[in-house]
């Protein structure tokens, strides 16, 4: 028995359909523009969020973005000098408060957590410019008195961080600052230089 014969494909037409098949699969390149549907808060509580589960980087880029969105805004530079400070990141901590201080030059916490940046780097002497200036635009917050005390022992001031550190126990401080408080205070009474 003879099978019947199917009939050929002609060549050309199979070539086509190869041509159909390779042209489908490509496309043509297209742009897509996304909008950031985020405005410098969300950016900014973003990055809280980041630093608060210690991913440092992510936190300084929502950061930038928040600062980036609202040019006015010192909040985002703040906290980015946190996220820096936290890694011990000196000089960046530090010239984000500075930045900060661009927008807000009245920002008592930029003032302080610059000053407390500047300790450890061991410029006491400005450290101690910027604490102050903290302290007289907000002289009720005990953790400014704080930093302002550590600039004194710093520059060897015993009698002035004294008086500092009572001030701020005078204000009725959190416990856990209240503990440091008394601690660096009991420290220098007996004669010691508290460590930071």
């Amino acid at each position: 028995m003879i099978s019947p014969r199917r009939p050929a494909i002609p060549f050309p037409f199979l070539r086509l359909m190869v041509l159909v098949l390779i042209l489908a699969g490509c496309s043509m390149p297209r742009v897509i523009v996304l909008n950031d549907p985020l405005d410098a808060r969300e950016h900014n509580d973003l990055g809280v969020s980041y630093q608060a589960r210690g991913e440092y980087d992510l936190a300084v880029k929502e950061y930038d973005r928040a600062a980036e969105l609202d040019t006015t805004w010192a909040r985002p530079l703040i906290n980015r000098g946190n996220a820096y400070a936290a890694r011990s990141s000196w000089e960046d901590a530090g010239e984000s408060y500075r930045r900060a201080l661009d927008r807000d030059p009245d920002n008592a916490e930029a003032m302080n957590n610059l000053a407390w940046v500047l300790l450890r780097q061991g410029q006491a002497r400005e450290a101690g410019e910027w604490a102050r200036r903290a302290v007289e635009i907000d002289p009720g917050e005990p953790a400014y008195l704080d930093t302002l005390a550590d600039c004194f022992i710093d520059v060897g001031e015993i009698d002035s961080a004294k008086r500092t550190l009572r001030q701020a126990l005078d204000l009725s401080p959190p416990p856990a600052l209240r503990e440091i408080l008394e601690t660096k205070l009991l420290t220098l009474k007996e004669g010691s230089n508290p460590a930071r």
